[in-house]
């Protein structure tokens, strides 16, 4: 029989307590508050707050706790809107998904704007479909366009055009989850906010592990959204003020670099409180599932835009301590099942055991809890393989980035 002396005592405290601790390090037990739905009738206001409490408050209710409806909604007046598209290559989803903008159930008149490159004949042929739709305006980028990019150039041109002071850029390779969607994100517009950044998805046909890291990724960034210190946004649809555009000289200062647009917005335009997330399943869009070619340019292109991000370091610091938590925790449990084997110690061994199991086991019933409440159906025993795969697949891209010519990721070939 084994006696528990001081050493056996304090390697078994020890080990549970980081196992403990590294259980709760995951950013889905700090999971964002959720907007209620869109399609609440405005006349009743008895449980409705204003815009400026809407991010801190939460709906007290003994119901069941169902996906999607945690947020009140705010009874701000929806705006007129412009949507401003910038397809490029996208003929295929253009054609599938304008239709959904086009047909959005919004209380005012709202314009959608298309602003495509003069060379692209097929996305020129569907938008002659549409000339006579009410609403619906296409202008092109010059073709002698140099030294920017063209997607940067686009968003300024479909801005010059656009007729209202509330704008929003959105990928037309995303499809609104229901013709409430327009609703959802106006509902937001108010004189204290300049950003109201949209939630996205993947659809079900993308792979289960890059549907769970979009959202691993999307949860330390609506926290951020949602506590007044936004970083950037990983959605594809994004609502700004013209004036505040205009003011700050829209792109200025990350004009040569290919991509990032929403991340650079958000990063250069929010302030403290100024930007609103919107969540609900109505203000969800679904983006279709990417190529293997897009899905590895989105990391590599955010591996160089995230350099010239302000507040990197301390986005970047608790995805770091969550994941070396993890991996501590692991060692540890490994560390002492060897002391335990080599020193024939079964009550640290039992421990050792127990603590290989209370890990997975405690991230994954949280784990699962936070994705359903997002609508994702990932199966529960993959949730905790993918999260020690996370630090795998960044490693990955790393490698990849700094194997890459850095001028692929700028306009300025000089």
């Amino acid at each position: 029989m084994d006696i528990i002396d001081n050493t056996t005592l304090i390697i078994s405290v020890v080990l549970f307590l980081v196992v403990l601790f590294a259980s709760f390090m995951t950013p889905f037990l700090r999971k964002p508050k959720i907007c209620a739905s869109a399609v609440t009738d405005s006349s009743d206001t008895s449980n409705t707050e204003s815009t400026d409490e809407m991010q801190g408050s939460t709906i007290n209710t003994d119901k069941k706790e169902e996906p999607f409806a945690h947020l009140t909604p705010t009874n701000t007046p929806c705006p007129p809107i412009s949507i401003i598209f910038t397809p490029h290559n996208n003929a295929e989803e253009l054609e599938r998904n304008l239709i959904t903008y086009l047909n959005q159930d919004y209380p005012v008149p709202f314009e959608i704007i298309v602003v495509a490159s003069k060379e692209d004949t097929q996305t020129e042929d569907i938008l002659k479909r549409y000339k006579d739709r009410r609403g619906l305006y296409t202008t092109f980028i010059p073709e002698s366009s140099r030294y920017m990019s063209r997607k940067k150039l686009a968003i300024t041109l479909g801005v010059k055009a656009a007729k209202n002071e509330w704008l929003m850029i959105a990928d037309i390779a995303s499809f609104p989850s229901s013709d409430q969607w327009l609703k959802a994100m106006g509902r937001h517009c108010s004189e204290k906010r300049n950003l109201i950044v949209g939630y996205t998805r993947y659809d079900d046909e993308t792979p289960d592990f890059r549907r769970f890291e979009r959202l691993h990724t999307d949860f330390y960034l609506m926290r951020e959204d949602q506590h007044g210190k936004a970083y950037r946004c990983n959605s594809n649809a994004l609502m700004f003020r013209k004036s505040d555009f205009t003011k700050q000289e829209g792109f200025k200062g990350n004009l040569k670099y290919l991509r990032g647009e929403y991340d650079f917005m958000v990063n250069k335009y929010a302030s403290k409180s100024s930007l609103v997330l919107e969540n609900s399943q109505e203000g969800t869009l679904t983006e279709i599932t990417p190529t293997d070619k897009e899905w590895r340019n989105k990391k590599l292109f955010y591996m160089e835009n995230r350099k010239h991000l302000n507040r990197s370091f301390r986005h970047q610091l608790l995805p770091a301590i969550d994941q070396l938590s993890t991996y501590l925790a692991l060692f540890a449990i490994i560390g002492a099942a060897i002391y335990s084997a080599l020193t024939h110690n079964w009550i640290i061994a039992g421990t050792a055991g127990l603590s290989f199991l209370l890990l997975p086991t405690m991230r994954t019933i949280i784990g699962r809890k936070a994705i359903h409440a997002f609508g994702e159906d990932i199966a529960a025993w993959k949730i905790f393989p993918y999260e020690l795969r996370i630090i795998w697949h960044h490693l990955h891209f790393r490698l990849k980035y700094l194997q890459a010519d850095k001028y692929d990721f700028i306009s300025h070939k000089l």
